[in-house]
């Protein structure tokens, strides 16, 4: 394997100043971690800490709106379906995390989209069951049981 092109020491100063982590450096410029690393170190910079995102960060990192007022999920898809955030090494699912955004709770049996599109992760759209079972016996009183 060649070796890698040594990259000129003020890019490194430069991207260090920035924030960036040795990894990040040795990709962009082509370098190694190790030498990015030395320069650090050299410099008594601290070492790189990784930004804490919290969990609703996150998911809102992963949606997009629509122009007809929902969100979808641009992230990770369970089985090509269920919309799925992984986060600090765990897996959540994006609708109850936006219902648990919209409504301060956790949410009780499975949350889907109550606006008619099945995409959407908008906080406002979610329902747990409890949710739908209430709908469903205020639509019983308004127009009668089905026969």
């Amino acid at each position: 394997m060649p070796p890698r092109p040594k990259a000129p020491r003020a890019d490194v100063i430069a991207l260090l100043q920035e924030g960036r982590s040795d990894k990040y450096i040795g990709r962009t410029l082509r370098t190694s971690p190790m030498r990015v690393a030395r320069i650090r170190a050299d410099l008594d910079l601290p070492r790189y800490q990784h930004a804490v995102v919290s969990l609703e960060q996150a998911w809102a990192a992963r949606t997009q709106p629509t122009t007809d007022g929902h969100l979808l999920w641009h992230g990770f898809h369970r089985e090509g379906i269920h919309p799925v955030l992984k986060h600090q090494g765990a897996e959540h699912s994006a609708r109850r995390l936006a219902f648990r955004i919209a409504h301060g709770r956790e949410p009780e049996g499975h949350v889907m989209a109550g606006c008619g599109l099945r995409e959407c992760v908008h906080p406002r759209h979610v329902e747990d069951q409890p949710m739908r079972d209430q709908l469903r016996t205020q639509l019983d009183t308004i127009f009668g049981a089905a026969a």
